[in-house]
């Protein structure tokens, strides 16, 4: 009966002999070694110990070591039985051009057989990463190519302390393992490319969870200190002018003159009230609340309407059966105000006399589009500190993308901004 080969008790080469040449049985029964030896470990270090083991009944040698290489013009090296600057790095990933061995890993020779890596100045070239060839002790040594269909992927180098101990039959054995290894080394480099691919992406879509959490809580937080200075404007200065304004009713007599002169103050006051309460209403839509979306921006237009000095078409159109009012509170708020911003930028600087507001489902967003036929926004407009900064950041808060485009025939300008229908499905920050 065949006598099992107890592979990790092999000897290491010995100094001044050459190594030895196995016959074809030898070599056989070692490739099936190897094969059986590799198959299933899915971790690098445990599959080249396996490999180095099993190959030193092939082929004698102090060190292994197999390069990978990566199409961004570097390579990772994994080494076996002694370990070197190489490998043991806090940046693994190196430059090809300066690997000692750069002639096979660039196909330029189809193998490297050296009795003495010291004095073959293959080894060593300006720039070369060679110090650990004298570092480690490596005299003769065995570097083949890995090949993937083809295609080079990386080399195996094979290293004794002897000199003058590999010859040309040795570097074929080298070659066929390999050839037999190439293959698995190349399936695990793609399965930790895709594992760490889908890592990456869990990563990312968490820190985008978190970040979208993080400026939904801002949104709600800036939104309940906007409700909450309404709420206080209502009750106390709205309330003082109102008061104001009975007080100064109840005044009689005085000259035509102070008659007057009361009376247009008395309309000031009127308009000041007119204006917070507009503003009182801006800052806690209740419309929005108790109605929904697309009612709350007919409010504002309308609130707008009463205040303008010139005629104004004003229209709103939903297209979305109500989408809008599915979405989280936070981001239907934030929504709500970058229409109120987009409406007031257009009344105040395009001279404007028609303003649309349309709704509608794009994909799987929610689009609002808002167009005038004003004298239409220039590029400057989008890189000054105005109305059109706010939108920018109140639509980054909520993961929406605004679009800014200055309209011809008729001239005007459209704002259209988009927002994902499953920002809604974040959870609430709401306290």
């Amino acid at each position: 009966m065949k006598q099992k080969t107890d592979y990790a008790q092999l000897s290491t080469p010995e100094k001044g002999v050459s190594a030895r040449m196995p016959n074809a049985a030898e070599a056989l029964d070692c490739y099936l070694s190897i094969a059986q030896a590799i198959a299933g470990p899915t971790d690098y270090e445990l599959v080249l110990e396996n490999f180095a083991n099993r190959l030193r009944a092939l082929i004698a040698h102090d060190h292994l070591d197999i390069v990978l290489l990566y199409p961004s013009g570097t390579q990772i090296c994994y080494e076996a039985r002694m370990h070197t600057s190489w490998s043991h790095t806090q940046n693994p990933a190196k430059p090809t051009e300066t690997s000692p061995i750069r002639a096979v890993l660039r196909g330029d020779l189809p193998y490297l057989l050296t009795d003495d890596a010291w004095t073959d100045p293959r080894f060593h070239f300006e720039g070369a990463d060679s110090q650990p060839i004298f570092e480690a002790d490596l005299h003769s040594r065995i570097v083949v190519p890995l090949r993937v269909q083809g295609a080079l992927i990386g080399s195996l180098a094979i290293s004794s302390h002897t000199k003058n101990f590999y010859n040309e039959e040795l570097v074929v054995l080298a070659q066929g393992a390999a050839d037999l290894v190439s293959a698995y080394l190349f399936a695990l480099e793609r399965g930790k490319e895709a594992k760490d691919s889908a890592i990456a992406e869990l990563e990312a879509t968490g820190r985008e969870r978190t970040l979208r959490i993080g400026a939904l809580r801002l949104t709600e937080g800036m939104e309940r200190e906007r409700q909450r200075l309404g709420m206080d404007l209502h009750d106390q200065t709205l309330a003082d002018l109102a008061r104001i304004r009975r007080r100064m009713s109840r005044i009689e007599g005085g000259s035509p003159a102070a008659s007057k002169e009361l009376s247009a103050i008395q309309d000031e006051l009127d308009h000041c009230l007119d204006e917070v309460r507009g503003i009182v209403e801006d800052m806690k839509p209740g419309v929005l609340q108790l109605f929904g979306f697309s009612e709350a921006v007919e409010a504002h237009l309308q609130r707008c309407l009463k205040n303008m000095r010139r005629p104004m078409a004003m229209n709103v159109d939903d297209a979305s059966d109500g989408q809008m009012d599915q979405l989280q509170d936070a981001v239907r708020t934030a929504m709500y105000r970058i229409v109120q911003e987009a409406v007031n930028n257009a009344l105040k600087h395009a001279e404007c006399s028609q303003i649309n507001v349309r709704i509608e489902p794009v994909g799987t967003d929610i689009s609002v589009t808002i167009d005038d036929n004003g004298t239409g926004i220039e590029d400057a407009d989008l890189h000054s500190q105005s109305g059109i900064s706010n939108i920018k950041t109140r639509a980054d808060l909520i993961s929406a993308q605004v679009q800014f485009e200055r309209l011809k025939n008729p001239n005007g300008t459209r704002v259209r901004i988009c927002v994902p229908f499953s920002t809604g499905d974040v959870t609430s920050a709401s306290v």
